[in-house]
């Protein structure tokens, strides 16, 4: 069997470990391996939007490496060489981003791919079209070069079987596009519910809602008696509870055990609403909510809707928006009304102990609104989720249903649902044999560092700290608008 895998860079450890042992594996099998690599041909990549010179020399570096360790052939590693298929071309004149999500060339949604790759490099869910036009015509056109050269490439090798990470951003979605055109089977890999797996999608990207939610009910008819299920489920939710790092870094281990906003009421009808990261909604399609615009305009209409007097709503600003200055936490700055409590992102207040006290849970996504059917607390879910195919949340068809549910008393929902939705969490995706995981940065890939050991511990148990963390993110992103600012200027 033949085997193309799209490894256009080699920042990222468990990425770049996961791109390895997919390769390792097959060449184990005796499969043909062939990788497709990029040698400083893209002019922007999510590890180093502004093409650093340095930092592609290390990126580089690191990835030879990682081949060389695992003995792939010299003549099976391909080069990108996107010069020679750049092309001269106008780009219209975006007046949205809605325009820009839209926008296709050869029927290929290069348009959404750089909006993704945009949002997500500056954390802001609605950027200045017009700051960053010469970043977005440079992806454009970078984008649609890597389809073109990934499909010349694909019918060139002929792959049984192609792989690409994420499948998401500028220069990976439309290597997704170029493979499902030619009817390639695909595998976008990408981190699993756990450190020790990866996950594979099977055509289409993690983030593809309606293939997950097959994924979950089929994960959850497998081999595994009604007990063992059970018991993976209940350990998921309960290390997810106490702070464990899973695909990600925790982000209430911080907190202080037990601790309740102050002057908590319990007399009161309190409700929590637990918001997320609205570029992460923004910068993926399929995940806009149905009902509002978005989270500020859904807790800005709920807090004045016709609602019983006894409720409090107190609003958990996610903590992964500390520091972080975009549109999303400018508007929530601006809610005020007596029924709200605002608990900024940077507070030690407990989110479980929260979850606890409070009458039902409002999410728009987050995974607290599926934990919350664990814990036996009524949840409604405004928004798009994983776990939205699964029997336990209240989904509201529109705004009257939703003001409906909030006034009700409502019971506990079947933990079925959240059970099948945490099994799959834990038993999604393949294990590693060759990566050994040690923090969600990184690890060792057969014995061997593919980065300097000792800076990245260093590193891991910095962002470790979750203020800390945020704040190196935050002014990165920060640093990064600056420059590409002023690069538009001149």
């Amino acid at each position: 069997m033949k085997i193309l895998i799209y490894m256009p860079f080699a920042d990222w450890v468990p990425h770049l470990a996961t791109d390895l042992e997919i390769a390792a594996k097959h060449m184990n099998d005796d499969d043909e391996v062939h990788i497709i690599q990029c040698s400083g041909d893209l002019p922007s990549c999510e590890p180093n939007p502004n093409h650093l010179k340095l930092r592609c020399i290390l990126c580089r570096s690191r990835r030879n490496k990682g081949l060389d360790i695992i003995n792939m052939p010299k003549q099976n590693r391909h080069e990108l060489s996107l010069d020679s298929f750049m092309r001269d071309m106008n780009l219209p004149d975006f007046s949205s981003m809605q325009e820009l999500k839209g926008f296709k060339i050869d029927n290929v949604d290069i348009g959404m791919a750089v909006a993704s790759t945009l949002i997500s490099m500056v954390r802001e869910p609605d950027p200045d079209i017009d700051q960053y036009k010469s970043f977005i015509n440079k992806n454009l056109l970078m984008s649609i070069a890597v389809y073109d050269a990934i499909k010349y490439n694909l019918e060139e090798i002929k792959p049984d079987i192609f792989y690409l990470f994420n499948g998401r951003f500028a220069p990976l979605r439309p290597a997704l596009r170029a493979a499902q055109d030619l009817g390639i089977k695909t595998f976008v890999h990408e981190r699993a519910g756990v450190l020790e797996k990866y996950s594979l999608t099977e055509d289409s990207y993690p983030h593809d809602i309606e293939y997950q939610k097959g994924q979950i009910e089929e994960y959850w008819n497998n081999e595994f008696s009604d007990t063992e299920k059970d018991e993976i489920a209940t350990r998921w939710f309960e290390e997810r509870r106490g702070g464990k790092d899973q695909s990600w870094f925790s982000f209430t281990k911080s907190q202080i055990k037990g601790n309740l906003p102050e002057g908590f009421d319990l007399s009161k009808r309190n409700i929590a609403i637990f918001i997320s990261s609205q570029d992460e909604f923004e910068a993926i399609s399929g995940w806009q909510n149905l009902i509002y615009k978005n989270q500020t305009d859904a807790i800005d209409d709920i807090i004045n809707a016709a609602l019983d007097d006894d409720i409090i709503f107190h609003l958990r600003i996610h903590p992964n928006l500390r520091g972080l200055k975009n549109t999303q936490t400018q508007e929530l700055s601006e809610l005020k009304a007596p029924n709200l409590n605002v608990i900024p992102a940077d507070s030690k207040i407990d989110s479980y102990q929260l979850m606890d006290a409070c009458e039902k849970i409002i999410t728009f996504g987050s995974t607290m609104g599926i934990e919350s059917v664990f814990w036996g607390k009524p949840s409604i879910l405004v928004g798009r989720a994983l776990y939205e195919g699964v029997e336990g949340c209240h989904i509201p068809k529109d705004r009257n249903e939703l003001i409906d549910l909030i006034n009700q008393h409502l019971d506990p929902a079947n933990k079925t649902g959240a059970l099948k939705y945490a099994h799959w969490q834990a038993v999604n995706g393949h294990p590693y044999i060759y990566y050994s995981p040690e923090t969600v940065r990184g690890g060792k890939f057969m014995g061997e560092y593919l980065k300097n050991p000792i800076s990245e511990k260093i590193k891991a148990k910095i962002l470790s700290v979750n203020w800390l963390s945020q704040f190196i993110f935050n002014s990165a992103y920060l640093i990064r608008k600056m420059t590409w600012k002023v690069r538009q200027r001149f």
